[in-house]
């Protein structure tokens, strides 16, 4: 009789723990939809254009998987446009704090169209460490299929990877990490390939937060210490290298102003593969050398070898 009292009160346990994490999962995948719902609904409250269609709960028993068909999110004033045919959120009860998210059939715009492509699927993870510091990464996950349409002559990537870091401690409210003129609001690295060349680059942007492509925002991001930092720059094709890094803000008319620092081991290749994307390099320069971007052009060692129009319209 013991023997079958504790057979049954484990049974009667295991049946209740049972019931009990179907209760928990269904109430927390459902308030997730709920709170996916909500904040495509606050992002219209902001400004934002949202378009979705239907909002879909799945992943029972071990994930939580949310499903997002047709999103279209994008600026008033083309800053960024992001249209997913099916964007899906996937985490787990015990990883509230980290997210992975899987995106097909993406058209991804920036900076009024300055830069616009087409990615057939992304992949990107989301995490908060400690409590206040932010992660992101999006990657290619090893697809081949990016199309860039703007700028033109770039080629086709066939691996790249973002990384994304904020830090909302106090520390870095009070000014501890900081840029050359203003805390840097948002660190990153990105590391592409194509055609058997490699191109990784990291740095950080300083000042207040850019809302849209417009004047007035990128005014104020301007006038309120806004910089730009290239920390490392590394470029190989073939037999170059080419390292650089420097800082980069905008001029009264709206145009790239800044300056960097160049160096490369073959300055006749570089020029042969800068060529292609209209920049003309002088026939010959030191080894390490400095370039100016200034009056809406670029110099290097005072030859003006590309023109900068203004990155929005006046």
């Amino acid at each position: 009789m013991p023997n079958l009292f504790n057979f049954r009160t484990i049974v009667t346990m295991l049946v209740l723990l049972a019931l009990g994490y179907v209760g928990l999962w269904y109430t927390v995948g459902f308030r997730t939809q709920k709170l996916v719902t909500a904040t495509l609904s606050g992002w219209l409250d902001t400004g934002l254009r949202v378009k979705h269609g239907d909002i879909k709960l799945s992943g029972f028993p071990y994930r939580l998987v949310i499903e997002i068909d047709d999103l279209d999110v994008a600026t008033r004033q083309g800053g960024l446009e992001i249209a997913s045919e099916r964007l899906t959120l996937v985490s787990h009860l015990w990883t509230p704090d980290h997210w992975v998210v899987q995106a097909a059939g993406n058209q991804i715009a920036l900076a009024d169209g300055g830069v616009s492509f087409f990615e057939e699927f992304l992949q990107a993870s989301y995490r908060m460490h400690d409590g206040n510091k932010m992660v992101v990464k999006i990657d290619s996950a090893g697809a081949t299929d990016m199309r860039v349409s703007s700028p033109r002559n770039v080629p086709a990537l066939t691996q790249w990877s973002l990384l994304i870091g904020k830090d909302y401690s106090d520390d870095a409210a009070s000014g501890a990490s900081v840029g050359l003129y203003e805390k840097r609001t948002l660190e990153f690295r990105m590391y592409a390939e194509s055609g058997g060349g490699t191109l990784e680059f990291m740095g950080g942007i300083s000042g207040p937060g850019v809302k849209d492509w417009s004047q007035t925002e990128l005014g104020v991001w301007r006038d309120e210490g806004g910089l730009l930092e290239i920390d490392n720059l590394t470029w190989k094709a073939g037999p170059l290298e080419l390292l650089a890094s420097g800082d980069l803000t905008l001029d009264e008319a709206f145009r790239p102003l800044g300056s960097a620092s160049i160096k490369a081991n073959d300055w006749r290749e570089a020029q042969k593969r800068l060529t292609a994307f209209g920049v003309g390099l002088p026939a010959s320069l030191p080894a390490e050398t400095a370039l100016m971007l200034q009056n809406g052009a670029v110099l290097v060692e005072g030859n003006d070898v590309l023109s900068l129009p203004p990155v929005v319209d006046q």
